[in-house]
């Protein structure tokens, strides 16, 4: 009797990720194409209406070309100066940087620094007996809701749930499309080493009538405990637009009960997809939480309090001081580094892709998820267009007789099947990455710097350093309802 070795399943592959490209011509956009059309044409068409002024239209639009080819770091020539610029002006106005102190006379003391000024946070009923915090984003009016979260590991589990879990989260993910009040949602993890307040809570348990021996093996494991453990916090912020709601609610009262409708079966929806919902976080942990990211030194203070003696007024969570550079962000007794996702996995992916990005490090390190979903009635369209774009693009190289790269092939093919899964019921939106790494020792910034980029590669995803936009970046990370391609129609805070 012959026997065959038992053949295992082979690990089931996520990915197809790409950006919206347009029907620009190469690596172009759709702006950035017509903007090198004109400057070509203009200097031809100068040429004779005005021969004498074609020369210096010439030398303008081959600076216009090369602003908009030229890419440096991922971005465009065109975008870089933008980007300083922007950044020069603002601090010579003073917008870098936030100084209050006691004897400050700030009349607007409830606005945070920078992008965080238009937030306010709410003390609300959560319509089941408790309270609950809403952020107000009172340029947009919307209100954001965050979720705390408990998700089940992967360690202990196994295939088939691993790809359930998935899967009722793609699911999860597509039915927002249908509920037109949810702008975006964002899935924030903060990680942290161990602090004293785990070494408290240990104390506090010991026996006193314990062996001795017993005793001191317990203290001594207590005091490495803190370079051996780490604090975890996963949360999950909801945004939604009241002004969206049939009927459109008529005041801000209720817009709150608006929003504290849909909640509950978000709630439901994510118990489906291995994340455990512990609750709605309160105003006094969500001013604690801020307050300690800004001023990492107090967190084990904040957390020996406990909930019953946290912050409570949203003035609180506001750093006595803040300053923005280009390349990173000062506030009380914290420095920061931010990035983006610059681009998403190029190959297929296993579950475990982001644990590398997410699990915790020597350094406090903040990880938030943004996904703007498209409306379902909007998401065909769109997946058409892109489709669309593939062809044109197509249809070009073969006019200029190029040769269509292997790259433009995958995103052509990636398109069709996008509009493939979008028939099928899948959902369409867009999906960015914001981290964040705090110290508090200006040292060991270049080692938690390396350790964040260590780990994005080992994640698969290439990260773009928010030069001149670290105060954005900060922002982003904290999971508190806002999104930074909305800034871009704003004036920036102070």
């Amino acid at each position: 009797m012959s026997s065959y070795p038992e053949q295992r399943p082979e690990p089931r592959l996520y990915g197809h990720w790409r950006p919206e490209r347009g029907w620009g011509v190469g690596s172009l956009g759709a702006a950035q194409t017509a903007v090198v059309f004109v400057a070509v044409l203009a200097p031809v068409l100068a040429a004779s209406v005005a021969p004498k002024a074609a020369v210096g239209l010439a030398l303008v639009s081959v600076l216009v070309v090369v602003a908009v080819t030229v890419r440096v770091g991922g971005s465009t020539t065109a975008e870089a100066l933008t980007r300083r610029f922007r950044f020069t002006t603002a601090r010579a106005k003073g917008w870098t940087e936030l100084s209050g102190g006691l004897l400050t006379e700030h009349p607007r003391r409830h606005d945070l620094p920078g992008p965080l000024a238009p937030l306010v946070a709410l003390d609300t009923d959560d319509g089941r007996g408790g309270r609950q915090a809403l952020v107000l984003d009172r340029h947009t009016g919307t209100l954001s809701a965050v979720l705390r979260c408990a998700p089940a590991g992967l360690d202990l589990a196994d295939r088939a749930s691993a790809d359930e879990w998935v899967a009722c989260w793609g699911a999860w993910l597509a039915d927002l499309g249908h509920r037109p009040v949810i702008r975006h949602i964002a899935v924030t993890v903060d990680s942290a080493p161990g602090g004293l307040a785990d070494t408290d809570y240990l104390r506090g348990r010991l026996d006193p009538d314990a062996p001795a021996a017993a005793r001191e093996l317990m203290h001594e494991l207590i005091e490495l405990s803190p370079s051996t453990s780490a604090q975890t916090d996963t949360r999950v912020t909801v945004t939604l637009d009241p002004s969206r709601a049939a009927p459109r609610p008529p005041d801000l009262l209720a817009s709150v009960a608006e929003v504290t409708r849909w909640l509950p079966g978000l709630e439901a929806g994510l118990a489906s997809s291995g994340v455990a919902v512990l609750g709605r976080e309160s105003t006094a942990s969500l001013t604690s939480r801020v307050r300690s990211a800004f001023d990492p030194v107090s967190r084990d203070e904040i957390a020996r309090q406990g909930e019953a003696h946290q912050l409570r007024q949203w003035a609180q969570a506001a750093p006595i001081a803040a300053t923005e550079t280009w390349d990173s962000y000062r506030h009380d007794s914290g420095l920061s580094v931010s990035w983006a996702l610059r681009e998403a996995p190029r190959q297929a992916v296993n579950a475990r892709v982001l644990v590398p990005l997410l699990a915790p490090g020597p350094y406090p390190r903040r990880v938030s998820l943004l996904y703007l979903p498209y409306p379902a009635d909007q998401a065909a369209a769109r997946v058409e267009s892109e489709i669309t774009a593939g062809q044109m693009r197509r249809a070009w190289s073969q006019r200029t007789r190029r040769d269509e790269t292997q790259r433009d092939r995958d995103d052509r093919n990636r398109a069709l099947q996008a509009a493939r899964e979008e028939a099928e019921g899948a959902g369409v939106g867009r999906l960015t990455v914001y981290v964040t790494t705090t110290v508090t020792d200006p040292a060991e910034l270049p080692g938690a710097v390396a350790d964040v980029e260590q780990r994005a590669g080992a994640a698969k995803l290439r990260l773009r350093r928010l030069w001149g936009a670290q105060a954005c970046g900060f922002a982003a990370s904290l999971g508190v309802g806002l999104n930074p391609t909305e800034l871009a129609g704003r004036g920036r805070g102070r």
